[in-house]
């Protein structure tokens, strides 16, 4: 087969074409110290770098995610240690009110020492970030999810749920906290109630001398007592336990327009078993009688406003309108505020523990995507990165094959007709 002047040509031509391509990307490859990659020649290596590249970006940002919780829980970490303070000072004052010495003046002092630390936990609820997204506000994000209206309510128009960032495919972590959980939700499971109800309580209880919300024997020297009960206005609830002899009664009646026959009927339903027996002697007052029964009154709860006046005289004198004992609703008893108190306590000292125990899950997920993060860059250094000495062989080996080529060209380019000729 014959080759003609032009195919001999083109054919060094698509030689030299080659070669030269060949040693630009090899030199490409030297400069850059990277792989120059092919879908034609490097297609599983391709893939495994873009896998590579798309779980290093993964991991980057569940490793920013960890940091930014570390770095907002570390900041409401703060307030819980505030919010931790402020629940140990008011069991303090608690244990210094809690005996029958205190004037009337120590109570107004302990009093305004909890108005104090209420207003100081009002304040820490409504804390906010750098960016004014509340702490305790959820996923609302509001910065004032806490609000207090002209008669000292304080209500919650915050998130139910906390702000979360997911950490790991199948995880996330708490960002904030609802100020639900946090100041709505404390004590026993099925006993919740508001951190401020609670102090508010306490606070109320210091306007009594010792509110023990349990009376003495109303009948000790006597046979008949007076009970002035607090003034029902439109309606009220009022339950009580009457323990004659030790035997518990039930007391629950509505009263409405401060007639408390409905409350006379009650007690006296039960009269042959406590030999009790009640009528209304004026107004909102019951007159109570029996002979020879140790009577106590356990429990009285009513849901009259707690800006008005809530507990029941004795007078153990009949018409004499001198006040012997007072009898405080359950919520603002002695036993009562107590057990709030170290429940509150509790409370904060467990969202602490929690607080503590998300932190270190996200700096484990930091640690672990770190290390993590290194060996992915490995890897993919592994593929994208050059054999330098291998590389440089292969180029000295081609610029070899050029400058052979082209002599080559050049020889048999510059024969003429006689050369070939015998």
């Amino acid at each position: 087969m014959s080759i003609t002047n032009a195919g001999f040509y083109q054919k060094n031509i698509d030689l030299f074409s080659r070669l030269n391509k060949d040693i630009g990307d090899i030199q490409l490859e030297v400069s850059t110290g990277k792989n120059s990659l092919s879908l034609k020649q490097d297609l599983r290596a391709i893939s495994n770098l873009n896998a590579s590249e798309e779980h290093k970006l993964e991991l980057t940002q569940f490793k920013n995610n960890a940091e930014r919780v570390i770095s907002d829980l570390e900041k409401i970490n703060l307030s819980f240690d505030q919010l931790q303070n402020a629940s140990t000072r008011l069991k303090e004052l608690y244990v210094q009110s809690s005996n029958g010495l205190r004037t009337p003046a120590d109570r107004i002092i302990f009093k305004n020492q909890v108005t104090a630390i209420k207003e100081e936990i009002f304040v820490i609820s409504n804390s906010v970030d750098a960016f004014g997204n509340g702490y305790f506000s959820g996923i609302s994000g509001v910065a004032e999810p806490f609000r207090v209206d002209n008669f000292g309510s304080i209500s919650y128009s915050g998130a139910a749920s906390a702000k979360s960032l997911q950490i790991s495919r199948d995880g996330d972590l708490r960002q904030n906290f609802s100020g639900n959980e946090v100041f709505l939700s404390a004590g026993q499971v099925n006993a919740k109630f508001s951190v401020f109800d609670a102090i508010d309580a306490f606070a109320e209880s210091l306007d009594y001398e010792y509110p023990a919300g349990q009376s003495s024997n109303l009948f000790s020297g006597t046979t008949s007592i007076d009970l002035v009960l607090p003034g029902s206005g439109q309606s009220a609830q009022y339950k009580f336990d009457l323990v004659a002899n030790g035997s518990s009664y039930s007391i629950d009646a509505n009263v409405y327009a401060n007639d408390f026959s409905s409350v006379v009927a009650k007690i006296n339903s039960h009269t042959g078993s406590s030999g009790v027996t009640a009528v209304v002697s004026s107004d909102n007052k019951i007159r109570l009688s029996g002979t020879g029964i140790d009577l106590k009154i356990e429990n009285y709860v009513t849901d009259l406003p707690s800006n008005v006046v809530r507990s029941i005289d004795v007078q153990k004198v009949v018409n004499s309108n001198v006040t012997d004992e007072v009898i405080v609703p359950h919520s603002i008893s002695d036993a009562k505020v107590g057990t709030q108190l170290n429940d509150l306590f509790e409370h904060f000292n467990s969202l602490g523990v929690d607080l503590s125990m998300a932190t270190k899950v996200a700096e484990g997920v930091v640690e672990s995507t770190e290390n993590t993060l290194v060996y992915l860059s490995e890897d993919i250094s592994k593929i994208e990165d050059v054999d330098m000495a291998t590389l440089l062989t292969k180029l000295q080996g081609l610029l070899t094959s050029q400058e052979a080529a082209q002599a080559t060209f050049s020889r048999i380019s510059s024969k003429n007709l006689f050369d070939f000729m015998g």
